[in-house]
């Protein structure tokens, strides 16, 4: 079967793109790529917003500082997302990666918060680098990507326990939300951790455990904060967030967009991802990216049958997440009245899948299952040695035992 590839207006000057598009996103409203950049948001204030509250509470993250990560993670989104998908014609969706979030969970146990800022700064500029030599496919081949896969089942394995282990705190919503996630994966619905949560809300509201709302709306304003450079950070941080955001966000995302028939800028989404994130890292942002998880929302027929008109689907989005991210304190205080149990369920149900993928991709090939199940192991362990943390040592791990046995077999 031949696939038609949509190259969008790619091929244009970028001031001329940019123009064609703006003039014709009226003619390419339709209320199915409308709502289906609001589901997009919606999903992201809802997974990822849990994952980035149990970092910040590792990090004991003050007000300020949370609501500047919520603002910066939201608005870059949002800008990476307008501006590729006007530059090109197409719906490309902006996000952060849940993976390298949840790498913080326990990296701001051992790291200060200005460390981790370092962190993303030396990502971005790798991947800045990468998306200007176009050395995409070389780096990917560096290190196995069953290892890669292992590291991150290994790094999301926690949130995967403490979905059932949060039932010795409130069983009844645990069980809630644990059923209606998998009715929803049984319909095939969209978004079943949405549902989830709404059980999840009316179970916490009925027993009495939400907290009293301090829900102020405001716009947020950016707190700067001195990024710090080392090499404990760097090696257990910057290079695990690099590898995932390669591995499970740009080559993921783009292979979404390549499989509904478009043809992805690669060089350019690693590019302006890379460039973004340097720019908002000092105020807290984790890193954007091209999405993978929410990407094939806006990319199927669903969002709209004609190809050419449904990058309006990444417009919407974009600027909904602008909106969003104006009002991060707002998101904050709203959050700020949910369960913590409710949390870690949410966030524990919406990675399962993802566990579940990472850890068959890692053991699935029998020339990588030992490497990969060592690496799993290793970041699971939660060891660490000379300031560097599971993750580092898990890659390490892997690639030495695969060594070992390809050597061996040669």
């Amino acid at each position: 079967m031949t696939i038609h590839l949509e190259r969008g207006t790619t091929d244009l000057p970028i001031l001329e793109a940019v123009k064609i598009n703006l003039k014709n996103l009226p003619k390419s409203f339709t209320w199915g790529a409308l709502l289906s950049g609001f589901l997009i948001v919606l999903i992201s204030t809802t997974v990822p917003i849990a994952i980035l509250f149990q970092a910040a509470e590792a990090g004991n993250f003050t007000d300020r500082q949370l609501a500047s990560w919520l603002l910066t993670v939201f608005i870059g989104s949002g800008v990476f997302g307008l501006v590729l998908t006007l530059r090109h014609g197409m719906p490309i969706i902006g996000a952060w990666a849940a993976a390298t979030t949840a790498l913080l969970v326990t990296g701001l146990t051992s790291h200060s918060y200005a460390e981790v800022l370092g962190a993303y700064v030396i990502a971005s500029i790798a991947l800045i680098i990468v998306g200007v030599t176009g050395l995409f496919g070389k780096l990917m081949s560096l290190v196995p990507r069953p290892v890669v896969m292992a590291m991150l089942a290994g790094v999301l394995f926690r949130f995967g326990v403490e979905v059932f282990s949060s039932l010795k705190t409130d069983a009844l919503l645990g069980l809630g939300m644990i059923l209606m996630f998998f009715i929803g994966k049984r319909f095939k619905w969209r978004a079943p951790v949405v549902p989830a949560l709404l059980v999840g809300l009316v179970i916490g509201f009925l027993e009495k455990e939400l907290v009293n709302p301090n829900i102020q709306v405001a716009i947020t304003a950016p707190l700067w904060v001195t990024p710090e450079f080392t090499l404990g950070s760097v090696l257990t941080l910057a290079l695990p967030i690099f590898l995932l955001v390669m591995t499970t966000q740009n080559a993921t995302g783009t292979a979404v967009l390549y499989n509904s028939g478009y043809e992805p800028p690669i060089n350019n989404v690693v590019t302006i991802g890379g460039v973004i994130s340097l720019l908002s890292a000092p105020f807290g942002n984790s890193g954007v990216n091209i999405s993978a998880m929410t990407a094939a929302i806006a990319t199927q027929k669903d969002a709209d049958p004609n190809p050419k008109t449904r990058y309006f689907a990444g417009f919407a989005c974009g600027i909904f997440y602008i909106i969003l991210g104006l009002f991060g304190a707002t998101v904050m205080g709203f959050f700020g009245t949910l369960p913590p149990v409710l949390l870690a369920v949410l966030a524990g149900l919406a990675l399962i899948p993802v566990i579940g993928s990472c850890t068959n991709e890692a053991l699935e090939n029998p020339d990588y299952r030992e490497a990969g199940l060592v690496t799993l192991l290793i970041t699971v362990s939660g060891i660490s040695a000379f300031n560097l943390g599971a993750p580092f040592w898990g890659l390490v791990g892997g690639v030495l035992v695969h060594e070992i046995l390809t050597r061996k077999r040669k």
